[in-house]
C-alpha cells in the first residue's frame, strides 16, 4: 500500500516523501495484545505490541485526541504512529483515557488524563524487554497537550512527540526541564495548532528539537497519517 505523499517543511530541510505503509510492515512483526492497567482507582484499556527484538527496546506510549470529541485509541493518526514505531523496533502502547471505551471513570479536564498517561508509562516500563531508560511519550491534539504536561514533570520521559498540540487554550506547560528529543508536528492550515505559534514555542526550547510543518494540511491529517508517522520515526532516530 502506498502512503500518501506530502511536502514537509522541516527547519529548512528538504521535503521528504515516503513509500510503503508502516502498517503493512508492522503487521509482519507481532500481533497486538489487549491489556488493562491501573490508573488511580480505575482501569484503562490499551493495545500493546512488542517488536521481534527480545530485549532492550525503547518504549512508546501514545495518547489520543479529546475524549469529548470522539477521540480514542482507534484514531487514524494514533494507529498510524503505533504501526510505524513498532516497525521501527519500539514497544508501543496506545490506550484509552478514563471514560473512553472500556476504560473506567470519566473525563477529568486533562488533569486525570495526565495520571492515566503516567500509569501507562509505569505499565510499559514493567514489560519484559523494554529499556526503561528509553521511554517516550507521544500524543495527538488533546493527547499532545497531555504529553507535554507529563513530559515537563515526569523524569522517566526520555523524549516526546507532540502532534498538532492546541496552543490557543489553557496554560502552556513549562518544557525547559524536558530532556531528549522534542518533536513537534503540525499542518500549515491548522487553526488549533498554528505553525507560527508552535515555531515560537520550539525556538525557546533546548536542543535536541525539531518542528516539522506539513503543507496543505489541517488538524486532521486525513490521507497523510502514514507519511506523518514515518517522518516522526525518522526524526526520532536523528535526534536520539
Amino acid at each position: 500500500m502506498a502512503a500518501a505523499q506530502a511536502s514537509i517543511r522541516d527547519d529548512g530541510q528538504p521535503s521528504y516523501h515516503f513509500g510503503r505503509s508502516s502498517e503493512v510492515q508492522a503487521n509482519k512483526l507481532m500481533e497486538s495484545q489487549y491489556i488493562t492497567f491501573l490508573a488511580d482507582e480505575g482501569t484503562c484499556e490499551g493495545i500493546y505490541v512488542h517488536p521481534d527484538e527480545p530485549a532492550h527496546v525503547p518504549g512508546l506510549v501514545l495518547c489520543h485526541p479529546h475524549p469529548l470529541h470522539g477521540g480514542d485509541m482507534e484514531n487514524n493518526v494514533v494507529k498510524a504512529f503505533a504501526a510505524a514505531f513498532v516497525a521501527a523496533g519500539f514497544a508501543v502502547l496506545r490506550f484509552n483515557f478514563r471514560g473512553v471505551g472500556k476504560s473506567t471513570g470519566r473525563y477529568a479536564e486533562g488533569v486525570g488524563e495526565q495520571r492515566d498517561a503516567k500509569a501507562a508509562l509505569t505499565w510499559i516500563a514493567a514489560q519484559p524487554g523494554v529499556d526503561t531508560a528509553r521511554l517516550f511519550l507521544a500524543g495527538y491534539s488533546f493527547g499532545a497537550r497531555v504529553t507535554l504536561a507529563v513530559a515537563s514533570t515526569d523524569p522517566r520521559v526520555a523524549g516526546f512527540i507532540a502532534i498538532a498540540p492546541p496552543i490557543l487554550r489553557g496554560n502552556w506547560p513549562t518544557l525547559e526541564v524536558s530532556r531528549g528529543p522534542k518533536i513537534f508536528l503540525c499542518g500549515d492550515r491548522d487553526p488549533y495548532a498554528p505553525a507560527e505559534g508552535l515555531a515560537t514555542v520550539v525556538k525557546s526550547l533546548d536542543e535536541p528539537k525539531r518542528l516539522a510543518i506539513f503543507s496543505d494540511t489541517d488538524h486532521f491529517f486525513v490521507g497523510q497519517e502514514h507519511t506523518l508517522a514515518q517522518h516522526a520515526v525518522k526524526l526520532m532516530h536523528e535526534l536520539s
